[in-house]
């Protein structure tokens, strides 16, 4: 298990997928499954930073490989409760000039990771998802 917390603001992304990224790496996961986990995790970090922004608490990012697969967990001391699993009416067929702005994030997301799991308790929000093998029951 590896965690570290990151200043809410957008310029943490390239810090994050450093993070991450180091983590992949180091247990040779497979670039199908890093790709998901890396536009997952700044999905979710830039809608808790842009959505929130008087937040004051630092995001803590927690990233684990388990079964040749990921599994993270962001938490959010500072957050708005904002349920990242509810299904959006997303028209993906749509033209870009056709289509309304919001939602295409956490429509792909849903899609892209094989768990996404979300808790909110008392200002905390805490998104776990997970991504490869055998993860699901984790």
């Amino acid at each position: 298990m590896a965690g570290q917390s990151f200043k809410r603001s957008i310029e943490s992304v390239a810090g994050i997928y450093r993070f991450s990224e180091d983590i992949m790496a180091a247990d040779d996961i497979d670039e199908s499954i890093r790709f998901p986990v890396h536009l997952a995790m700044e999905e979710l970090f830039v809608n808790l930073v842009t959505y929130n922004p008087g937040a004051e608490h630092d995001i803590l990012i927690d990233v684990q490989i388990v079964n040749d697969g990921v599994v993270v967990t962001i938490v959010d001391h500072d957050a708005a409760e904002f349920d990242v699993t509810r299904e959006r009416s997303v028209d993906t067929a749509a033209s870009l000039r056709e289509r309304k702005p919001g939602g295409l994030g956490l429509h792909l997301i849903q899609h892209m990771v094989d768990t996404l799991e979300y808790d909110y308790r008392n200002g905390r929000s805490k998104i776990r998802f997970s991504k490869g093998p055998d993860t699901r029951d984790v």
